[in-house]
């Protein structure tokens, strides 16, 4: 079954049984896509297809390949009810992690696993055409190299950093040449079905989609890398605002008072003071006062190259001045969550990305930050975690985005 370019099979067929009958095919797979294995009474409920319209069309896709039985459900009453699920090779999507200096890829089943070992190319984001470039010959060889057929390869989700306006395609901070837009520029190169997204909306995404506790429903993502990014989920839906920039909120001026200017041109922004960029700096300040540190020398075992991630492997290993960075940077990063505690009540505050594997010497602070800046009331029932997902986050947040939008859009298309 065709699902790369479900217009191109709509145009070849010729009656509106036919037209209808593939579309209610789409609704099955994508209620198996985004719930599981499902019975056939839960589809017809769930999709509004009629039952006996459901058992055709599941022995249809049984046929075709797209679809398995698995085992039995719990017994409501009478005989167990069969369970349908999506066959473990029905589609593959390819989950494209960017980040300022460099590109991850995996691809992925229907199930959301991964079926190819990850990639992890150096790559200095920029607005030249030469680096999109770069970009797909990476992403056509990877697909290449996986030895799957192209038409099961269904579509790219794309995490990246950036103003990313994901319904318009474009993204505002990298990547801006030529006059079509990113996306067209991505799906005009590889003939599928392209989703950008911010990623820190993405990562939040996954960790809503993918993690461990379903419980929440209205959730912040705080990400700190060398940037910082926010994801909000509001009532279990990803929150992107009039112009989908909703999040940015790094770029606040709340220290103003401090002489640091932010890469936005202001002063005193939170990403100034509490990004892996500014622990850098804090940290390249420490090594010239004691060049004979645990993190000093790990920068010299690394050639010289110092990133957040290695701080925070000297914090780890027991570097005072490292542990005191990320506390200093904790204590301000806990200062901007606690506005967003007042403005969104969130459930759920998660704290991911390379700083957050820094663990209690990042969160200690901002916990102590929350207790001091926001009202005791607006926190009591949110909640503090560390992300779950790792550092698949990113690669799973181009899952997220394929998997929150990929048949809607069909649908959409085609109705």
């Amino acid at each position: 079954m065709n699902l790369i370019n479900p217009q191109a099979v709509i145009d070849q067929m010729d009656g509106v049984v036919e037209i209808k009958s593939y579309l209610n095919k789409i609704k099955i797979i994508k209620n198996l896509y985004l719930k599981g294995a499902n019975t056939a009474s839960e589809i017809c409920t769930e999709v509004g297809i009629s039952l006996p319209t459901v058992n055709s069309l599941l022995s249809d896709l049984m046929s075709s390949g797209e679809v398995i039985k698995q085992g039995r459900a719990e017994s409501q009453g009478g005989r167990k009810p069969d369970l349908y699920r999506l066959a473990e090779d029905a589609f593959y999507v390819l989950s494209v992690d960017l980040s300022k200096f460099t590109i991850n890829l995996c691809l992925y089943s229907c199930h959301n696993q991964p079926i190819t070992e990850k990639e992890c190319h150096k790559l200095v984001l920029n607005n030249e055409r030469e680096t999109f470039d770069r970009i797909a010959d990476l992403i056509e060889a990877y697909l290449q190299k996986s030895g799957i057929p192209s038409e099961k390869i269904i579509a790219i989700g794309i995490s990246m950093p950036g103003l990313v306006d994901a319904v318009g395609g474009v993204n505002y901070t990298y990547l801006r040449f030529g006059r079509k837009t990113l996306l067209d520029s991505f799906e005009e190169r590889f003939q599928k079905k392209v989703f950008l997204e911010n990623d820190a909306r993405a990562m939040t995404l996954a960790e809503f989609k993918f993690g461990p506790d379903h419980t929440h429903k209205n959730v912040l993502g705080v990400f700190v890398g060398w940037g910082i990014g926010l994801g909000i989920i509001i009532d279990g839906k990803i929150y992107r605002g009039a112009s989908g920039f909703a999040g940015e909120f790094s770029h606040s001026p709340i220290f103003e008072n401090r002489n640091v200017t932010c890469s936005c041109g202001k002063k005193g922004c939170l990403e100034a003071v509490a990004s892996g960029t500014a622990i850098v700096r804090m940290a390249e300040e420490a090594i010239k006062i004691d060049s004979d540190s645990i993190l000093a020398r790990m920068v010299r075992d690394h050639q010289g190259e110092l990133e957040p991630g290695l701080v925070v492997e000297a914090a780890l290993a027991g570097d005072q001045r490292a542990i005191t960075i990320l506390s200093e940077a904790g204590l301000d990063l806990g200062r901007g969550i606690s506005i967003l505690i007042q403005l969104l009540n969130p459930d759920l505050i998660i704290i991911g990305g390379s700083v957050a594997e820094a663990n209690q010497y990042l969160i200690t602070p901002i916990q102590q930050a929350l207790n001091i800046y926001s009202m005791a009331k607006s926190r009591e029932k949110s909640e503090l975690a560390l992300y779950q997902l790792g550092k698949d986050v990113g690669l799973m947040g181009g899952v997220a985005v394929v998997n929150e939008q990929l048949f809607e859009d069909v649908l959409k298309k085609l109705s």
